[in-house]
C-alpha cells in the first residue's frame, strides 16, 4: 500500500477511536476507560478461522480452556504497536497460567511478518486483512476502531471489551490470574 493511502486509514482509524470513546461514555454498558465489564449473560465468542504468518489456517476453537485477549490491530497503527510489547510481556509472564494472546492483523502478512519479527511477537498472529473489521464488528466493535481487544474467558464467554489500548491492569483484573 501507498504511504498517503496508510496515513490516511491510520487518521481515520485513531478519528473513529475518537469517537467510539466519546460516544461510549453514554453508553451505560461501557465505563469511561472504554471498557464494557463482565455481565452474568457475556455473550459467547463468534467462531472463525484464518491463516497465521506460515498460512497455516487457525481457528479459535484452538485456544478453548485459555483466557483469550483478542486484539485487532495493524502494523500502521500507532496506538496498536504501542500496546504490542506489554502483550509481549504478559505473553511470557502469564502464558504458564492459562493467558493466550492472539492477535488479528488488518494488515498483509509481509508487513505483519516483519514487525513480529523486528518486535519479537511471541503469540499467534492471523492475519485478516480488511476482512477483519467485519470479524471485529461480529466481536462488538461497532466503529471499527483500532486498537479493539476483547477478552474472552476459558468457556469461550467475551468478559471485556476494550476500544483503544489495553494495559496489564485490565487485562489482569478481567482474568484475575496470577503467575504460576
Amino acid at each position: 500500500m501507498k504511504k498517503p493511502t496508510l496515513y490516511l486509514i491510520s487518521f481515520s482509524s485513531t478519528l473513529a477511536l475518537l469517537f467510539a470513546v466519546f460516544l461510549s461514555l453514554d453508553s451505560p454498558n461501557i465505563n469511561a476507560n472504554g471498557i464494557e465489564p463482565a455481565s452474568p449473560a457475556a455473550p459467547t465468542r463468534p467462531e472463525f478461522s484464518l491463516p497465521d504468518l506460515q498460512g497455516n489456517i487457525r481457528h479459535i476453537k484452538e485456544w478453548d480452556g485459555k483466557y483469550i485477549v483478542l486484539n485487532f490491530w495493524a502494523t500502521w497503527c500507532p496506538p496498536c504497536r504501542k500496546e504490542i510489547p506489554e502483550f509481549i510481556a504478559l505473553q511470557k509472564e502469564y502464558g504458564d497460567s492459562n493467558l493466550q494472546f492472539i492477535g488479528v492483523a488488518i494488515d498483509d502478512a509481509v508487513s505483519v511478518d516483519q514487525y513480529a519479527l523486528e518486535m519479537g511477537i511471541n503469540y499467534p498472529n492471523l492475519i485478516a486483512e480488511m476482512s477483519g473489521i467485519e470479524l471485529a464488528r461480529q466481536y462488538g466493535n461497532a466503529m471499527g476502531a483500532l486498537p479493539y481487544s476483547v477478552i474472552i474467558n476459558p468457556q469461550g464467554k467475551i468478559i471485556t471489551r476494550q476500544v483503544g489500548l489495553l494495559d496489564r491492569k485490565k487485562i489482569l483484573a478481567a482474568t484475575r490470574l496470577s503467575k504460576s
